[in-house]
């Protein structure tokens, strides 16, 4: 399996070389793989945003070395360029960056920006706007006409119009409303599954990164705390909450279910999958 994303040793600091001098990640090395979908968790200024801004070189480590597509993306402008196209973020609140007289050209700006024939970039402009569910219509208005929620999913499709290897979402759904969140992740998970793309999720919520990571790396204090599974990782409830993050009520209700005594695992946090282990456990006889 190839590994799209390699960090080796990295580590950045803010204002190096004065007394402001601030590590914002610290000695981290990972590698994300190919069709992976990655969750990244931590409380705030715990690292996440710095960490994945080091993905396709927005930010250029203080120390360490960053590969994608096994490439050392600092060895030439030519490669960090490429970097760009196969990595591509998308940060909190991404419709504020929306500027163009339509959503289409909206959309379309990325395609552009990598000089693809105009066929091409109408393909993929109407490829992304289906992903996020923007009917062919509204690709003709102007994108301060749409809703929030329609806003922030012609956003997202510019990403995907580059169609990069790798799609690295922070916090895709802040600041929406719960039937938005629900809408974004299922287009996310819509896109992953027809793509096969590579999906970075960076989220404070344990919650979503539990409906949808495969495997979960956790920031704490710009250094990697944890990285494994989902059920790996939450099967650490107590010390995540002691890292200030917000556990699934679900867990912490198993968590203290286990801890008294009764026979069930402590790392569930899924509210379906609760209902049908406890059912299991009253007609076992216990109560």
């Amino acid at each position: 399996m190839s590994v799209p994303i390699e960090l080796r040793d990295v580590s950045h600091f803010y204002s190096p070389g004065t007394a402001m001098q601030v590590a914002a990640i610290k000695n981290i090395s990972l590698t994300i793989e190919e069709g992976e979908f990655v969750g990244i968790i931590g409380h705030t200024g715990s690292g996440k945003s710095t960490l994945i801004s080091h993905f396709n070189g927005l930010l250029k480590p203080s120390k360490g070395t960053v590969l994608v597509d096994g490439e050392d993306i600092s060895q030439s402008k030519e490669v960090l360029r490429a970097a760009r196209f196969k990595v591509g973020l998308c940060f909190q609140y991404p419709e504020a960056q929306l500027f163009e007289e339509t959503v289409a050209k909206d959309i379309a700006f990325g395609p552009k920006n990598m000089k693809l024939p105009e066929d091409e970039i109408a393909r993929r402009v109407a490829e992304a706007a289906k992903y996020v569910g923007l009917r062919p219509e509204m690709l003709d208005k102007s994108p301060f006409d749409l809703s929030g929620g329609e806003k922030r999913r012609a956003a997202i499709a510019g990403v995907m119009a580059m169609e990069p290897k790798v799609l690295v979402l922070d916090e895709p759904a802040a600041g929406l409303d719960p039937r938005g969140k629900k809408e974004i992740h299922e287009l996310i998970r819509n896109y992953r599954s027809r793509t096969g793309s590579t999906v970075v999720l960076v989220s404070h919520s344990m919650e979503d990164i539990a409906n949808l990571a495969d495997r979960v790396i956790v920031m704490n204090h710009g250094e990697i705390a944890m990285n494994g599974t989902v059920d790996e990782v939450f099967s650490h409830a107590s010390d995540l909450q002691t890292m200030g993050l917000n556990v699934p009520e679900i867990t912490r209700v198993f968590t203290a279910l286990h801890d008294k005594g009764f026979d069930v695992p402590p790392n569930i946090y899924s509210v379906k999958e609760g209902v049908r282990i406890l059912r299991a456990l009253l007609e076992g006889g216990v109560g």
